[in-house]
């Protein structure tokens, strides 16, 4: 397995290009995986620079429908029929950030509608609960909460039903692939919380270990006792291998960095990672 990161937070490479988002490019067994689109062209002109052909694209997972992993969609260099794109059916709906109080909303949800895009609209196939669409991949969403230390964000809205209420992240997608070594994980933010997702990885796979985890973990602002736990658990899973990305935090990164050691790699735009 190859995983080629497209676009990310950070950079350090020249001629690429950073973005606040998330694509990755995974390269498994013959089967060629576009894991988020960014929010921007960014990842397309990327993949050009590092030698990546995107015509060769099987498949197309959408971890949930924030503009920073779904933007780029548009982009897509297709030529012939757009590759089957796998999101959850609510992850198109009207999404927003802010202070209902206030009433000072951000749209932050896919910034173009599905109907003007028809290519893309009839290569939508909206994931159920659990999906296995090769061999060895499997795509899960509507994470359940376990932990007690991790909660849904505030502060996110969706609008569905003529209504405005919390988020609470039903369409947020882990792709795990099954290597010789383990499972690998993949996340775009993990709302739900990163160890909501990788107890449920356990529960849907509970004879297999897991090796590696590509993941935004949303925990610029998380509390050092959250960061803490976070950590702990990774250790108690035996996690070998974690590539914290896009959201993940400075300071998170860096704690993980710190404790985790060489099992932390610290990873940016235009890295190619060999499992």
């Amino acid at each position: 397995m190859k995983v080629s990161i497209l676009a990310d937070n950070i950079v350090n490479k020249r001629n690429l290009i950073a973005e606040h988002g998330l694509s990755l490019y995974i390269e498994y067994n013959g089967i060629n995986i576009l894991f988020d689109t960014g929010q921007s062209s960014v990842y397309c002109h990327n993949a050009a620079i590092m030698g990546i052909d995107l015509q060769r694209t099987d498949c197309i997972i959408l971890s949930h429908g924030h503009y920073d992993h779904c933007g780029g969609l548009i982009h897509f260099p297709k030529k012939g029929k757009h590759p089957a794109t796998y999101a959850h059916h609510q992850a198109f709906c009207k999404r927003y950030k802010g202070n209902p109080i206030e009433k000072g909303y951000t749209d932050i949800g896919v910034p173009w509608s599905l109907a003007d895009y028809p290519d893309i609209q009839s290569s939508m196939i909206y994931s159920p609960k659990m999906l296995n669409p090769y061999t060895g991949v499997h795509i899960l969403t509507e994470i359940p909460g376990s932990t007690d230390f991790e909660d849904i964000p505030k502060g996110f809205f969706i609008y569905e039903s003529e209504r405005m209420t919390q988020d609470m992240f039903f369409d947020e997608q882990i792709l795990v692939i099954e290597a010789d070594e383990g499972l690998v994980v993949f996340l775009g933010c993990s709302h739900p919380g990163v160890i909501n997702c990788l107890k449920y990885v356990r529960k849907c796979f509970p004879e297999q270990s897991i090796y590696a985890l590509f993941a935004g973990m949303h925990m610029e602002k998380a509390s050092p006792l959250r960061v803490e736990m976070t950590i702990q658990y990774m250790m108690e899973y035996r996690v070998r291998n974690v590539v914290p990305l896009h959201c993940t935090g400075i300071m998170a990164i860096w704690e993980m960095k710190r404790f985790l050691n060489e099992r932390c790699h610290v990873r940016a735009t235009g890295d190619i990672l060999d499992i």
